[in-house]
């Protein structure tokens, strides 16, 4: 019994600190970016393999009020592996830009996952978080939607 109430314990510590990819990533930033189509939760991809992100900036669940009264900035595609959130920072065993620069206006970005990634400890953490900013808006607020955690195999 004390055998399986400490596996318990633990189980629930790591579930409690897994990494919630719809909490801010830094100061005034809102997960405001819908993106309905994209790479699904838990998926596999191959390193090398071309995505097609499709996103707005309509109400979602997790924004209600997407500030779409002020124009974005830019849009660029990050990936990261194994983000984890320590007070209010956030810490990361890698990160690539994959894009930048993209017309705010598009709604559509293709991606390549690299075909050579660097070397990683746990290659099923990875997330992709694509992010633009208001530049107008007071405060100049940032808006990113992640996608993740994903698998990305060689």
């Amino acid at each position: 019994m004390k055998i399986s109430g400490a596996v318990l314990i633990s189980g629930l510590a790591a579930t409690a600190t897994a990494f919630d990819k719809w909490q801010p990533w830094g100061k005034r930033d809102y997960s405001c970016i819908n993106v309905y189509q994209g790479i699904p939760d838990n998926a596999t991809l191959a390193a090398g393999q071309s995505v097609q992100l499709r996103f707005n900036r309509a109400p979602t669940t997790h924004c209600t009020d997407p500030l779409a009264q002020y124009p974005t900035s830019t849009y660029s595609v990050w990936l990261y592996n194994n983000p984890v959130r320590n007070l209010d920072t956030i810490s990361f065993d890698q990160s690539i830009k994959l894009v930048q620069g993209v017309n705010a206006t598009s709604g559509v970005i293709d991606i390549k996952i690299p075909k050579h990634l660097p070397h990683v400890a746990d290659g099923s953490v990875w997330y992709l978080r694509l992010g633009t900013s208001l530049d107008a808006a007071p405060q100049m607020p940032t808006l990113y939607n992640a996608a993740g955690p994903f698998t990305i195999t060689a």
